[in-house]
């Protein structure tokens, strides 16, 4: 027994339920007047079981409905699913309520919150029904790997009514795309011929030839180091001559392989530095430029003050000039007889005057004030002539001292340009180093490189067991196998029937999906086939073999079958006779 459907409750907005139960194991009909919601069932469930978009057509149903749910049963275990109607103008919602378990009736409008997401509730679906981890890897083209889910199970479980009477279309959603594709991929696990054994073995395979992909890869590594280009010897020689390491007048040659690759091992063993370390001028660099930039300074400090002196040295020569001419003027007042003549006479002659002049005592009291003047000029040209001497001196002493500071400066600089050449030899000398040894540790075979062609063979033969053991080919057989007692129990419900082409051998056309007669005319498709009447019926007995076989053979396929009447929009009456 398989999943099969115990109820679907409908909940209004006020929360009012309406229960459609359905008996298990046997045929249930649904009938009902045009309009009444029939077709809508298989798109109910579809929903709730995990469709993204809710397909339920807009009017009544989708106006007077809140939540969709249904119950699923599978032996004892039950499963309810309730998904919230998207509303108008929307097609799905991810409010999704799942309770486990027999609770006696359903769950009341209050509790339905959502508690799980869409992709959730079909790996729960997928678990439920008991399909197994299983995966279709296309042998050709760009498809990724598809894994079989409830989703892919549905198209078997499905015929809407413009899919019944459809001759070009056998399976539910055929005529969308990727549909037809993903049928073809999972189908040969429904029916079995791909089981949970194929699926570990071939997961064993993998894990086989990734184990074998990792010691080829070691192996080819190894041989690669130990097989080398006698060029890349030689170019290594050519940088060990460039850096040092290696006498300039050793050539190396093809013949002798061992001296040439002893010339590089000891190449690869010398020491860099020896024991010597390479100065840094760096901060006799710095202080020196320090001290000459302070030197600089003070040197220009020194001249500006030179400067200065000699300006008001220059100043104090010009009033010695100008008072001793005043002095000269004025000294002819010793020939005055009296130094208290009045001004009104004159201190010569002692006449009476016209015009009253200065008196003389006035004019010796100015001449002994610029005498008084001249004495402390006289006084301070000494002193002021030594401080500009001292201040030549010192500004000597700074341009000697500066020039000496450059000297030393210059000599720091092409010592550091020579350490900074001996640390780029250096430092070219450690590539060479870590080049050659490199080189030499891929050719020279060691003691813990293992011995991999035992493992490597080992490897190689678990894979091909393996891959024997999951032969393709096998599964094709099985493939055809079960396809052929599928067909002949679609051969036996044509004749019941009473179909065209009855007396045929009828066969399910995977390639194509369609139903196949092979008459003594040819092959006759789907397609080709007259009448209404035959294109349901066709449809009706292949999804009916189909759900024999799964059930018969115990896959995990939903134990359900719905059929929607065909699209007709009339059928004939029937009366009793």
């Amino acid at each position: 027994m398989s999943m099969n459907i115990g109820s679907i409750v409908l909940y209004s907005h006020s929360g009012e339920q309406r229960v459609l139960p359905f008996k298990s194991g046997c045929l249930n009909v649904i009938t009902g007047d045009s309009k009444t919601g029939k077709s809508a069932i298989i798109d109910i469930i579809d929903y709730c079981l995990g469709r993204s978009h809710c397909n339920v057509a807009e009017g009544v149903i989708r106006r007077s409905v809140s939540w969709f749910a249904l119950e699923v049963v599978d032996r004892d275990n039950r499963l309810f699913i309730a998904r919230k109607n998207p509303g108008p103008g929307t097609d799905t919602s991810a409010e999704i309520y799942v309770r486990r378990g027999d609770f006696g009736q359903p769950p009341s409008h209050e509790e339905l919150r959502k508690n799980i997401v869409e992709d959730e509730l079909i790996t729960l679906l997928t678990r439920f029904i008991g399909i197994a981890e299983n995966e279709h890897r296309p042998k050709t083209g760009t498809r990724l790997p598809l894994r079989a889910t409830i989703r892919h199970a549905l198209f078997l479980c499905f015929q809407k009514q413009d899919e019944i009477d459809n001759r070009d279309r056998l399976f539910h959603r055929q005529g969308e795309q990727f549909i037809p594709q993903s049928i073809k991929d999972t189908i040969p696990y429904f029916l079995g011929a791909v089981n949970e054994d194929h699926f570990l073995r071939q997961n064993e395979l993998d894990l086989a030839r990734e184990a074998l992909r990792a010691l080829e890869q070691r192996q080819s590594q190894f041989d690669n180091r130990r097989s080398f280009d006698f060029n890349r010897v030689r170019r290594l020689v050519n940088d060990g001559k460039r850096v040092g390491l290696i006498r300039q007048d050793f050539e190396p040659t093809s013949v002798d392989t061992n001296g040439t690759l002893s010339t590089l091992e000891s190449a690869g063993r010398m020491e860099l530095l020896k024991g010597a370390s390479i100065p840094d001028f760096g901060e006799t660099i710095e202080r020196l430029r320090g001290e000459q930039s302070t030197l600089r300074q003070l040197l220009g400090q020194a001249s500006d003050d030179i400067r200065v002196a000699r300006m008001l040295m220059s100043e104090q020569g010009g009033f010695s000039r100008e008072g001793q001419e005043q002095r000269s003027r004025l000294s002819s007042v010793g020939l005055f007889k009296a130094a208290d003549v009045p001004g009104d006479y004159c201190p010569v002659c002692e006449s009476a005057l016209v015009v009253p002049t200065t008196q003389s005592r006035q004019i010796r009291v100015a001449l002994e004030q610029i005498d008084s003047q001249l004495s402390a000029v006289e006084i301070e040209q000494p002193h002021l002539q030594k401080y500009i001497e001292d201040l030549e001196q010192k500004r000597q002493t700074l341009e000697d001292e500066l020039v000496e500071v450059q000297a030393n400066l210059g000599q720091a600089i092409a010592d550091d340009e020579r350490a900074a050449e001996q640390q780029d030899l250096l430092l070219e000398r450690a590539r060479v180093v870590g080049r050659i040894g490199s080189f030499m540790e891929g050719v020279r075979p060691t003691d813990t490189d293992p011995d991999l062609g035992p493992q490597i063979q080992s490897a190689r033969d678990r894979v091909a067991v393996l891959e024997a053991a999951i032969n393709s080919d096998d599964v094709s057989q099985r493939i055809d196998t079960y396809l052929n007692l599928i067909s002949k129990q679609m051969s036996i419900y044509a004749t019941e029937l009473e179909l065209e082409h009855s007396g045929s051998a009828l066969r399910l056309d995977l390639k194509k999906l369609t139903v196949v007669a092979d008459t003594e005319d040819g092959p006759i498709p789907l397609t080709r086939m007259g009448s209404g009447e035959n294109w349901v019926g066709y449809h009706v007995l292949t999804y009916l073999s189909l759900h024999w076989w799964f059930r018969r053979r115990g896959r995990p396929v939903p134990g359900f079958v719905i059929f929607d009447q065909p699209s007709q929009a009339h059928y004939p009456g029937i009366h009793s006779a």
